[in-house]
């Protein structure tokens, strides 16, 4: 971990990234974050940190007395969920046309892209009351519908063998349509306000504060969109299970289900004060918490046991973390070099994702090695095939 001090900033900045690597306009962002009136003792740099909306992606941002809805980002509640399915990997007869197979029976089952479900799902969170009223509607269209779907961007559905030859499945998606209706909703309020009281904060970060309505109703929403994410991982990991012919109560059930959001905020105590830890392309990693940080699609993916490291509050990266935008990506990267970067896969480099090609990615073993501090490896899961959706739709 390397400190950041300089005039002009509330706070230091604590980074896992060397600050040589941290790109310009990332770091213009984190200064931003450390010149908030509301930030709290300093402001934590994951390694996989790279730009976003506001605040950087890989980012932890503390807060007092107030939550700022770009610390969090358009898809709330976006992460990460795996389960070991018990069953072993056997190369010879699970080959191409296996994994193809299995693929296939996971698209009829999960929509991706902009897909979503021809009938309505029923949960019980569809009953919840937004303090939004005006998105009140989507619960029972968008949301009820896009239950159990994948969306597109970095999200994925991939099966994975892991040191000892058992396989696993994993999912990476959000809160779709809802979340992101619900982020530009409070990041309007946010902007609003700032505007009618003349709150001198930087560029995007306004702020909803906790003593006000406007804050207390964001941390509600916020929740829910958290919680149907989850929810959604939830039932494409139960999809892609039965895929391969595993009932999800054989490995336990959603028990076992290592369900580990990205892009959120709640109130926590650090250094003896509560404050609101926004992890935007961070994760939580508490000592003993078990956590995902997945690479590319052509590159291995992690467990990890958290150590609950103060520095980051108690957090680690959520990634490998973008090292070429997407438009940088298709010009830097051709169709042959997007193959050749999945040999030892089972997965075809469609043209319609290559700006997730792995080359976009930065080195995810460095990316780990660089907070060996922060979580433990407990697993090592290498890609078998990975299935995805448009790359078109919105991410942060």
């Amino acid at each position: 971990m390397e400190l950041i001090e300089e005039p002009g900033l509330r706070v230091p900045i604590k980074s896992w990234l060397p600050p040589t690597e941290i790109e310009p306009a990332a770091m213009e962002q984190l200064r931003n974050a450390a010149r908030h009136p509301a930030v709290g003792s300093h402001v934590a740099v994951m390694p996989d940190c790279h730009p976003g909306f506001g605040v950087t992606i890989g980012c932890v941002f503390p807060t007092v007395g107030a939550v700022v809805p770009a610390g969090v980002g358009v898809d709330i509640g976006c992460g990460m969920c795996a389960v070991a399915t018990g069953r072993s990997y056997a190369p010879g007869r699970m080959n191409g046309r296996f994994w193809d197979r299995w693929a296939e029976k996971v698209r009829a089952a999960v929509p991706t892209g902009f897909g979503a479900h021809r009938q309505p799902r029923a949960w019980s969170g569809l009953g919840t009351k937004l303090r939004a009223e005006a998105l009140q509607p989507l619960l029972r269209t968008k949301a009820a519908t896009q239950l159990g779907t994948l969306g597109g961007g970095n999200h994925f559905l991939e099966a994975q063998v892991d040191e000892t030859g058992e396989l696993w499945v994993m999912v990476h998606s959000g809160s779709r349509n809802t979340g992101l209706r619900i982020a530009d909703h409070y990041r309007d309020l946010a902007h609003d306000r700032a505007n009618a009281t003349g709150d001198q904060v930087p560029p995007d970060l306004w702020a909803l504060p906790l003593d006000a309505e406007s804050g207390r109703d964001y941390l509600h929403d916020m929740g829910w969109a958290t919680e149907f994410a989850r929810e959604n991982r939830y039932r494409m990991l139960e999809a892609m299970l039965e895929a391969l012919d595993v009932d999800p109560e054989e490995v336990g059930g959603r028990a076992a289900f290592i369900n580990i959001p990205h892009n959120f905020a709640r109130i926590e105590e650090h250094g003896g004060s509560d404050v609101v830890v926004h992890r935007k392309g961070a994760t939580s990693a508490r000592a003993g918490e078990l956590g995902i940080i997945p690479g590319s699609m052509g590159t291995s993916s992690y467990v990890v046991r958290g150590r609950g490291n103060p520095d980051s509050f108690a957090s680690c990266s959520h990634g490998a973390g973008r090292r070429m935008g997407r438009r940088q990506a298709r010009r830097a990267i051709d169709q042959a070099a997007f193959k050749a970067a999945l040999a030892g896969t089972h997965t075809r480099a469609s043209a319609g994702y290559l700006d997730e090609a792995p080359q976009a990615y930065k080195d995810v073993t460095e990316v780990v090695s660089r907070q060996a501090d922060l979580v433990e490896i407990v697993h090592t899961l290498r890609p078998l095939v990975t299935v995805k959706g448009d790359s078109r739709a919105k991410e942060d």
